[in-house]
C-alpha cells in the first residue's frame, strides 16, 4: 500500500485505479476517498502492529500443527492459543467454550468463519459450549436501534441452530438473561475503569472516527457484558475452566476476564472455586475488503456478508478487485466446507492465476454458489417481524 502523496504524484499506479472506482460506486470526490484511504492505511497499519506487540507482549503462542485440543487438531483454523495447557489436565465434563456474536447485522465473512468454528470444536471436542447473541451489549457498544438488534438476535440463533449447533451440548442465549445479570454484578464489583481504558480493542480507532460506537460508559457496560459471558460457566455451573475462541483483535475479552476471575476468587472465596481458569483460542483474521483492516458488520462495503444480494456477491467474490483476489482465497479456506483436497487445488489456481485465470475464476463460482446457498439458510430463518418491544424485554 502506498501513502497519499504517492498515489495523487502517480496516477499510473493501481491503487489510484482502484481508488478512482471507488469514488466512482460510492458516487464522491476522489480527493475525498483518497483521505479516507489514506487514514484508514495508517489505521491498518497501527491495528497490525499493534496485534504483533499484543503477541509479544502476552505472551501468546502459535499454533503448530500437531497441537490439539481434547483430540482435535486445531490446524491452519486458528493462528495462537493462550493458556490452554493447563486444559490437558482438565477433563472436558469440566470445561466450558465461550464465544459470542453482535446482532448489528448480518454475518460478515469473518462472522461466519468464527461461527463455524464454534460449532466445530463443539462438535469435535465433545465440550459444552455456550454462544451469546450480544443485543444489550451490541446496543451499547454500536448505535443500532434495539427493536433490530432483538430482530436480529432472533435470526442469529434461529440461524446458527440450522449450521448444526448441538442444543443437547450447549446452549445459545441472549443478553436478557438473569443469570447473566447476576455474574455482571458481580464482574461490575471488581472491575475498574482503569482496567478497561488500559485495554481497547485494536479497532478502536477506526470505529471511533465512523462515529459506530456508543458514549464512554455504555461501551464500558457492554465490555463488562463479555467478561461476564466468559466467567458465567466458572461461577454458575462451578466449571473448572472456559475456552474463549474469538479474533485476536479482541484478546483484551479473555485477558480482562482472567484478572476478574483472580479477584473474585480473593473476594468470594466460597462462591468461586479457587481452582478455575480462562484459556484462549485466536482465530485467524479474515481481512477486509480494500483498504479495510477487517471485515466489519458495521462497515459494510468492508465485508462480504449474507445480507449482500446476489449481485452484490458475484460483483465482491467473481469480479473482486485484483489485491482482494487472496481474501476471497482466505474465505475459501476459513468459511467454508470444501476438503482438503479441494482447497489445495484452489490454493494452485490462486498461485497461478497470472497464468491460468480461468482455472481460479471456476473456484470462485464454486465458492460464490456455496455462499448462496448459507445466504439462503440465513433468509429463510425464522423471527418476529412484529412485537411488542416491553414484552420482549420483560419476558420471563
Amino acid at each position: 500500500m502506498k501513502n497519499l502523496r504517492y498515489i495523487i504524484n502517480n496516477r499510473k499506479t493501481k491503487f489510484y485505479e482502484i481508488l478512482k472506482e471507488i469514488a466512482l460506486e460510492e458516487n464522491r470526490s476522489f480527493k475525498d476517498i483518497i483521505k479516507e484511504y489514506n487514514q484508514l492505511l495508517k489505521e491498518s497499519k497501527f491495528s497490525n502492529k499493534n496485534l504483533n506487540k499484543i503477541i509479544k507482549k502476552f505472551g501468546y503462542t502459535k499454533i503448530s500443527r500437531k497441537f490439539s485440543l481434547y483430540g482435535y487438531k486445531l490446524n491452519y483454523k486458528f493462528s495462537h492459543y493462550y493458556n490452554l495447557e493447563i486444559f490437558k489436565k482438565i477433563p472436558p465434563q469440566e470445561v466450558a467454550i465461550v464465544t459470542g456474536f453482535g446482532p448489528t447485522n448480518p454475518p460478515t465473512a469473518g462472522t461466519l468463519a468464527s461461527i463455524f468454528r464454534a460449532i466445530e470444536l463443539q462438535k469435535n471436542t465433545g465440550v459444552y459450549t455456550h454462544i451469546t447473541i450480544s443485543e444489550f451489549g451490541a446496543l451499547n457498544s454500536r448505535q443500532r436501534p434495539l427493536e433490530e438488534l432483538i430482530q436480529n438476535s432472533y435470526k442469529f440463533i434461529s440461524f446458527i441452530k440450522e449450521l448444526g449447533f448441538n442444543q443437547k451440548n450447549g446452549e445459545i442465549r441472549t443478553h436478557n438473561d438473569h443469570d447473566h445479570a447476576r455474574i455482571f454484578s458481580l464482574v461490575a464489583s471488581v472491575l475498574t475503569t482503569k482496567d478497561l481504558l488500559k485495554n481497547l480493542e485494536v479497532t478502536y480507532n477506526t470505529y471511533k472516527r465512523l462515529n459506530l460506537l456508543g458514549n464512554d460508559f455504555s461501551r464500558m457496560v457492554s465490555r463488562a457484558y463479555v467478561i461476564s459471558d466468559i466467567l458465567l460457566p466458572i461461577i454458575r455451573d462451578k466449571k473448572r475452566g472456559v475456552i474463549v475462541p474469538l479474533g485476536l483483535e479482541e484478546h483484551h475479552h479473555p485477558y480482562l476476564a482472567r484478572i476478574v476471575l483472580e479477584r473474585l476468587k480473593l473476594k468470594y472465596k466460597n462462591l468461586i472455586r479457587q481452582d478455575a481458569d480462562v484459556g484462549a483460542l485466536y482465530n485467524r483474521i479474515i481481512p477486509g475488503l480494500f483498504p479495510y483492516f477487517k471485515m466489519s458488520k458495521s462497515i459494510p462495503q468492508s465485508s462480504i456478508n449474507l445480507g449482500d444480494n446476489v449481485e452484490e456477491l458475484q460483483k465482491k467474490i467473481i469480479n473482486c478487485k485484483k489485491i482482494d483476489e487472496e481474501i476471497i482465497l482466505k474465505m475459501m479456506s476459513l468459511v467454508s466446507d470444501w476438503d482438503e483436497n479441494k482447497l489445495k487445488k484452489a490454493e494452485r489456481a490462486f498461485n497461478n492465476l497470472k497464468k491460468d485465470y480461468r482455472s481460479w475464476v471456476k473456484f470462485k463460482f464454486d465458492y460464490l454458489n456455496f455462499f448462496i446457498k448459507i445466504k439462503n439458510i440465513w433468509e429463510n430463518t425464522k423471527y418476529p417481524k412484529n412485537f411488542n418491544l416491553h414484552k420482549e424485554i420483560f419476558k420471563k
